[in-house]
């Protein structure tokens, strides 16, 4: 019979070697990759398993008895909700807490009736996706405790529904457009919804920077007032540019999705164009080499992020006589290698 290896468990598992391997020896894993790994080893016969793993395994896994919190979010499929998910889970499990997310596929409407029995069961709950007041309502009314990524517009306004965690921008953008305007760049456009509070943050950072400096804004160049989601979608955006005076020395993106749709409509547009153009994003989840525009970003601790929701929702859950807060993640401009 084949001995089993860890090169066969990482197989099995979908991880890396190494990742297996730390599990395995004592290295710095997650909880839940560690009793995955344990797991899956006993099931393979793995004859090299320490019977003390396995009995830390048992002990991680009788942890669990924190109960559950409720993720909630909308469908969308990025590198950085899934860090932030990754976060989030990594910081329950090693808390002895469970994840059950929630995608709400379509209506919010429809969606309320689907949760109001799973918000029975939690313990807590996190809102990676702003929701109307009406259905935060009813969320409230359950008296479990609420920590939300970010708000509407005005997210002050959502403080009574439960704590906010929203992601520092001002800093960031202006340290970023005092570089260019130092570059003598006079043309600027923004490209992104703003209801949502966080993406708000940015986009008036650049509107106060550029006042500053006294730069004029061209209200033609903000590309403002589109339904969020079109803003993910590159043909929406090609439209978009096709439809402004003229393209501008740079696009200030409300993150580095819609900047890698911007970057990408230009190349096609005009390659020569997008040589010319800088793309302020945000995030840092894209490679800006593979585009011909010069992109630049603002680094975010995403995973960290995902942690941040957890401490502060347990707060909430220790302490439930505490006021909800509205705590703000700092972020800084990548600057390295740049010419700011």
């Amino acid at each position: 019979m084949k001995r089993i290896t860890i090169q066969d468990i990482a197989k099995k598992l979908e991880l890396s070697r190494n990742t297996v391997a730390k599990a395995l020896n004592g290295g710095k894993v997650s909880n839940a990759i560690k009793l995955t790994v344990i797991q899956k080893a006993y099931e393979m016969g793995y004859e090299k398993l320490d019977s003390a793993l396995v009995e830390e395994a048992k002990k991680i896994s009788s942890m669990n008895i924190g109960g559950t919190i409720l993720v909630i979010n909308k469908r969308v499929n990025s590198d950085f909700w899934n860090r932030v998910l990754a976060g989030i889970s990594d910081e329950l499990n090693e808390n002895g807490y469970r994840m059950q997310l929630y995608i709400i596929e379509k209506e919010e409407a429809d969606a309320i009736e689907s949760i109001r029995n799973i918000v029975k069961e939690v313990k807590g709950i996190i809102l990676l996706s702003y929701l109307n007041s009406e259905f935060m309502e009813e969320l409230a009314a359950s008296k479990k405790p609420i920590t939300m990524l970010g708000a509407p517009r005005k997210g002050e306004e959502y403080l009574h529904f439960g704590n906010i965690v929203a992601i520092e921008a001002r800093y960031a953008i202006s340290r970023i457009l005092q570089g260019l305007i130092l570059r003598n760049k006079k043309t600027y456009a923004f490209v992104g919804g703003i209801s949502n509070y966080n993406f708000f943050m940015r986009y008036e950072a650049m509107r106060q920077t550029l006042n500053e400096h006294k730069i004029e804004i061209d209200e033609r160049l903000m590309l403002i007032n589109e339904p969020v989601a079109r803003y993910y979608n590159l043909h929406a955006i090609e439209r978009l540019l096709e439809n402004i005076p003229y393209i501008p020395e740079v696009f200030v993106c409300t993150d580095d999705d819609i900047a890698e749709s911007v970057a990408t409509a230009l190349m096609k547009k005009d390659r020569e164009i997008a040589k010319k153009t800088i793309i302020v994003g945000f995030d840092n989840t894209i490679i800006p080499d593979f585009f011909e525009s010069e992109i630049l970003t603002v680094n975010v601790n995403i995973e960290g992020l995902g942690r941040r929701l957890v401490i502060t929702m347990f707060d909430s859950i220790r302490r439930p006589d505490m006021d909800h807060v509205l705590i703000k993640i700092a972020t800084f401009p990548v600057l390295e290698d740049r010419k700011i």
